[in-house]
């Protein structure tokens, strides 16, 4: 005789339906708050945005492959550790670009003042990474609200569970 299946407990994460309206906007909120506390410089603004928009770039890749892969996430948890995992790479790689963008446009204003170091960058990756990950947190948790609902748990036949019809091991 065959059983009935085991019911999920904990669903896997779905878009928020209509899915083209609540996904950029969640990307927009999730984009846009860092570089709206920069409202006064519009170059530091622009490479925020850059910076965010390759950083959930990265996130949502890993993500779909997750997905790809019939690894869903369960949890906002889990898409805000893509985001993270994504912000860590960009906070870790921005002191060295960073650096040699310097360089690069103080050898073509002034001769010779091209001299930044290993050690110049080395010593920016603290600094990125107390100022990226914060950053990079309150976006991933965003993103995954605006974005992203939970399912109600399903008990295999297409019937939802509820906490009060869960019945304990014995």
């Amino acid at each position: 005789m065959a059983r009935p299946p085991v019911p999920q407990r904990i669903p896997p994460l779905r878009w928020r339906a209509p899915a083209f309206v609540w996904t950029p906007a969640g990307l927009a909120l999730a984009i846009g708050w860092p570089a709206a506390l920069f409202y006064n410089d519009a170059g530091l603004r622009q490479l925020i945005v850059i910076v965010s928009a390759a950083v959930f770039a990265f996130a949502l890749v890993t993500l779909s492959a997750s997905w790809g892969l019939g690894i869903a996430p369960r949890t906002r948890r889990t898409v805000i550790l893509h985001v993270l995992a994504a912000g860590l790479v960009a906070a870790l790689i921005a002191p060295f670009t960073l650096t040699r963008l310097l360089g690069a446009v103080a050898a073509y204003q002034q001769r010779g003042a091209s001299d930044f170091s290993l050690g110049m960058s080395l010593a920016m990756t603290p600094l990125a990474l107390m100022l990226g990950l914060p950053v990079a947190l309150i976006s991933g948790a965003l993103f995954a609200w605006v974005a992203l609902k939970r399912q109600k748990p399903d008990d295999g036949m297409g019937e939802n569970v509820h906490s009060m019809d869960v019945q304990p091991f014995l």
